[in-house]
Parts: C-alpha cells; sequence; structure tokens
C-alpha cells in the first residue's frame, strides 16, 4: 500500500486556529474553546446552541445568527457571523441567486457532513456584507437547549 505524506502547516485565521494543508489547498479550522479570543464564542454555556443533526457536533450559537430569511437548494438556512468545529473546502466560484460568490462549503469536523457554505467573496456591492459568513441549511442542523 503506498502513503501519501501531507505537508500541513499552522496559521491563524480569522481569530481562529487552521491548518492548511499545502498538497490539496484545503483548510481545516480547528475551534478550541479553550483557546478562544472571542470570548462570545467561549460562553456558550446557558446559551442556545445549533448541532450537527448527524452526530451533534456543535456548530453555533443561536445569539451568532445574522439572519435567518436565506435559501440553499433544499431549502431554509441560516446566517452566521460565526460557526466552530467545522471543516472548509477548496475554493469554488458558485452562481447563487444573489449573483456570482466565491465560496467554501463547510463540512462537520467529526462526521463529514457537509452543512452549507462560507463566502469567502461577493462580487457585487450590496452582497459584500457576507463576506466571512456561513451558511447552515436547516436541515443540517438541530438545536439544542
Amino acid at each position: 500500500m503506498n502513503m501519501v505524506k501531507w505537508v500541513v502547516a499552522f496559521m491563524v485565521i480569522e481569530e481562529t486556529f487552521g491548518i492548511v494543508c499545502w498538497f490539496c489547498s484545503w483548510q481545516v479550522t480547528l475551534f478550541f474553546l479553550s483557546d478562544l479570543k472571542n470570548s462570545s464564542m467561549a460562553d456558550s454555556v446557558g446559551t442556545r446552541l445549533y448541532s450537527c443533526f448527524k452526530c451533534q457536533n456543535h456548530l453555533a450559537r443561536h445569539d451568532d445568527i445574522v439572519s435567518k430569511n436565506f435559501q440553499s437548494r433544499s431549502g431554509r438556512a441560516f446566517l452566521f457571523s460565526h460557526v466552530m468545529n467545522i471543516v472548509l473546502g477548496p475554493k469554488q466560484e458558485r452562481q447563487l441567486i444573489t449573483g456570482l460568490h466565491t465560496i467554501v462549503d463547510v463540512y462537520c469536523n467529526d462526521c463529514g457532513e457537509i452543512l452549507g457554505w462560507k463566502y469567502e467573496k461577493a462580487y457585487e456591492e450590496s452582497q459584500r456584507y457576507k463576506e466571512g459568513k456561513f451558511i447552515l441549511e436547516k436541515y443540517k442542523i438541530d438545536m439544542e437547549n
């Protein structure tokens, strides 16, 4: 059996700790609640949380919802300012309802389920507020508390 060696480097990505695999250009974002500088994520005790529907891995806080008025191919979706415990796929350009965007797919870091996407770049000025934010499809997440 042939073994493939992966080269990884640590880097800081938007106040989170991340790993970038230079071999395949995938970005793995790891969140450690005790290490986060953003206290709103670290103070998740007592707040409503959203979890992966498959493995119950915590993904986001209710307080980090920017909007519940988004649509995905499969139905309603929520726009979040922050998410945790995810893996990001490679960058791709995708034509969405609101125009052309550069996005990366968002996967659960526990079970690998695709949950939505992150807006990397919006080409229309009116859509730039989405940059750096995350879409999680409603049917892929469960609310706790």
